[in-house]
């Protein structure tokens, strides 16, 4: 189990054992890393002493010497936590790091001394030659602020990898606000139109109306179930538009046809909820709608690749020549084409919207092929 503990905003990370086995086995682990990082420091330092002839004396010293460092880690790394409540205060943290340093490189010079006491062959051990004590303390001291240094340059890495992982957590509710708001400007919108368009028919057809309130009572159940869903498989979001159809059949009658052309592979792909719906509605209101003969709207969706192409296609009465496609578009569409962006950077042109060679208007939106159910809902693969 994993626990964060924290003083002043600083953070650590600290493991708490499930058991006395995990502890020992976790200690043991941790020291062989320790003492193995100063063996191979040790043997860097003394490969002088091998390349012009091999000086065992020297080699064994300098072994030891960076051995005596590994049993003093624990404790310089003791003291580094205990200081912790000063991380918010760097300058003082490093002062009374540097008063430990002079003790730690005392007890070094007479740790080492200890340990090469039974080689006779090194004559300049501190306790057989005490005009050594001073080299030895010098150059542990020496170490000691490369461990400090090494030690504070580890702790601003942590501070600016848990400052990047903030500002990215930042980024990421900013943009699911983003997209949130643009969900909600797209609900009500759409809500509104319905609204319209039942209550002409109230008056005039009150049985066509309440078949229209039941599809749109059954939309918004199911946009309500998805409310906190930014994505939803393609088969769920082909039932949202059904339902959206069904109001615009009852509506339109024959003179809005629909046509379908999904590849099975595809329903299980991850879209953006309320995707098809905005699309269709405006090629409805602003394609077929102005037409007394109607049109047809076509869906289709295919894979590329490891992109889904979804395209929704009218025979409507097109774009006005005038038209300027990026800023004239309505509200639908611009909500639309700003979630593609947000929710996929990476697809350079996830949305576009052009007239057709014939008649009406072409849309065609591009999403990374994400499977419903697979594993972190990774990209699907060939």
């Amino acid at each position: 189990m994993t626990t964060t503990a924290g003083t002043r905003g600083s953070q650590r990370l600290t493991l708490t054992p499930t058991g006395p086995d995990e502890t020992f086995a976790s200690k043991v682990y941790k020291g062989l890393l320790i003492l193995l990082g100063w063996t191979v420091f040790g043997l860097l330092m003394a490969v002088p002493h091998v390349l012009g002839g091999f000086d065992w004396p020297n080699v064994i010293n300098k072994l030891v010497e960076y051995w005596a460092w590994a049993l003093l880690t624990p404790a310089i790394l003791y003291v580094d936590r205990r200081l912790s409540r000063f991380d918010s205060r760097p300058l003082l943290h490093t002062g009374i790091f540097l008063l430990f340093s002079a003790p730690f490189s005392l007890v070094h010079v007479y740790l080492t001394a200890i340990l090469l006491y039974p080689d006779t062959h090194i004559w300049w051990n501190p306790i057989r030659t005490p005009e050594f004590v001073t080299y030895y303390f010098l150059g542990g001291w020496l170490m000691s602020f490369a461990i400090i240094g090494t030690l504070e340059a580890l702790r601003y890495y942590r501070s600016y990898l848990a400052g990047q992982m903030a500002l990215e957590r930042a980024e990421r509710r900013l943009l699911e606000s983003h997209l949130n708001t643009l969900r909600m400007q797209l609900e009500p919108h759409f809500l509104f139109n319905a609204l319209n368009a039942i209550s002409s028919e109230v008056i005039s057809n009150p049985e066509l109306a309440r078949d229209m309130i039941e599809d749109l009572g059954a939309l918004l159940r199911l946009s309500l179930d998805y409310k906190d869903n930014q994505e939803i498989p393609f088969s769920q979001e082909m039932v949202l538009l059904e339902h959206y159809l069904a109001i615009q059949r009852v509506r339109f009658g024959d003179r809005i046809r629909t046509e379908f052309l999904v590849e099975s592979e595809v329903m299980k792909a991850l879209v953006p909820c309320m995707l098809l719906q905005p699309i269709v509605e405006n090629a409805i209101r602003h394609g077929l709608g102005k037409r007394a003969s109607g049109g047809n709207v076509a869906i289709s969706a295919v894979r590329n690749g490891n992109i889904l192409e979804v395209r929704v296609t009218d025979d409507g009465v097109g774009l006005p020549h005038f038209c300027d496609i990026e800023n004239a578009e309505g509200l639908g569409v611009r909500a639309t084409r700003e979630r593609l962006t947000g929710l996929y950077p990476e697809i350079v042109s996830s949305f576009e919207i052009k007239s057709r060679s014939v008649a009406g208007v072409e849309v065609i939106m591009r999403i990374p092929l994400r499977l419903a159910g697979a594993e972190d809902h990774g990209t699907a693969t060939a």
